[in-house]
């Protein structure tokens, strides 16, 4: 079955998470995906393992064909602008002013292919005084006032994830779907640009929204104070969180797990803002029953009594999930050379077009003979291009 993005054709100029992140969310539903590397490495993610074939990178490129190219080259570029002019869509992820000094800018390609959707992502955006900054993930998250959100600044983590990154590409991908039925409708093609501290400001709408309301600057805990979030451990250690959010049969069905009905008339906990404003005393209470017995125990009656609760799963846990499970993740893909890797699948599913069948990520310019005979160069050609670099 056709995927929803069947016949989209996609050149990814990028490394790293966000542009291979947005291009392989497309990947996904169905688009081709021509991934443009270095001939010496390609994306630096491959390098995070052995034979440049890391599962950091394996993670971020499934359903796509690897050409290495030498962009600095002249042939290299002249080949670029060729498959450019093919294409649907170029995404490219390079500091501002790489792609024009390269000639591979929105400018020099729009005369190539009118309706090219030409999408750049950086740090810190085209223009501005920070944008010949190197911008990585936890600068996006840190200047954005994300990590403020997910950290105590007091004693200050950075992320086991990187969520500006991934949520750059999400932007990214969401810009370029809606590019692509505009398209559909006016024929013409435009330009798409974000960064990681846009799209990392942009996601802390609902902080920011608080603190215009009220002036004041929004902190982790207060998240966890007005949407009734509370964390546990049980006798063993072994950690849950409960979500009670604004519906009050959720709250009274915690008091009848913990047996405190009583609190239900209490003046400190009767209602939402008196349970807002007494949070970390409630959290204390509650938090002396909880570590009286199993934590099983405790998920099994609060399921029982339909309270939002979870066990704080690490990712072995949550891979033996039998909900998770009922996702077929994770899903197995075999490379005839590089052998087995495991992989997470696609985050939504369709009835009439559904994600693609994962195929393997490519090895380093696996499809580079296949991308220029498409092109019309011949195998002398080619081992020249190769004898030279260029690929």
């Amino acid at each position: 079955m056709a995927g929803t993005l069947d016949g989209i054709r996609i050149l990814e100029l990028a490394s790293y998470v966000t542009g291979p992140f947005a291009s392989m969310l497309m990947a996904d539903l169905g688009a081709e995906v021509i991934k443009v590397e270095e001939p010496e490495g390609g994306d630096p993610f491959r390098g995070w393992g052995e034979r440049l074939y890391s599962a950091t990178f394996c993670s971020l490129n499934r359903n796509k064909k690897s050409i290495t190219l030498d962009i600095r080259s002249e042939e290299g570029r002249d080949i670029c602008c060729r498959l450019a002019a093919e294409a649907d869509v170029l995404i490219e992820n390079h500091r501002p002013g790489v792609m024009a000094r390269r000639g591979l800018d929105y400018h020099t390609i729009r005369p190539l292919n009118p309706g090219i959707i030409y999408c750049s992502i950086s740090g810190f955006g085209q223009e501005g005084p920070y944008r010949d900054r190197p911008g990585f993930d936890t600068v996006g998250q840190g200047m954005s006032g994300l990590l403020s959100l997910l950290t105590d600044p007091d004693q200050p983590k950075g992320m086991g994830i990187s969520l500006s990154d991934h949520l750059t590409g999400v932007y990214a991908c969401y810009g370029v779907l809606a590019a692509l039925v505009n398209r559909m409708m006016t024929g013409e093609g435009q330009i798409i640009e974000t960064s990681l501290l846009r799209a990392s400001v942009s996601f802390t709408a609902e902080n920011c929204a608080r603190f215009f309301e009220t002036g004041v600057v929004p902190s982790r805990a207060d998240r966890t104070r007005t949407a009734g979030v509370f964390a546990f451990v049980d006798r063993d250690g072994k950690p849950f969180v409960v979500h009670l959010s604004s519906p009050t049969k959720f709250w009274l069905g915690l008091l009848e797990v913990v047996g405190r009905p009583e609190w239900a008339e209490d003046a400190r906990f009767a209602d939402k803002k008196g349970r807002t404003d007494n949070h970390d005393l409630l959290e204390e209470e509650l938090q002396a029953i909880f570590g009286r017995d199993s934590r099983d125990v405790w998920l099994r009656k609060l399921e029982e009594h339909d309270v939002p609760s979870t066990p704080l799963n690490n990712l072995e846990d949550m891979f033996n999930d039998q909900q998770v499970r009922q996702y077929g993740f994770p899903i197995e893909v075999e490379h005839p050379k590089m052998g087995k890797v495991k992989l997470v699948g696609s985050g939504v599913n369709m009835s009439r077009t559904p994600p693609e069948t994962p195929t393997p990520p490519p090895m380093l310019g696996e499809n580079t003979d296949e991308i220029l005979q498409a092109l019309g160069y011949a195998p002398g050609a080619i081992k020249e291009l190769r004898g030279r670099q260029v690929i």
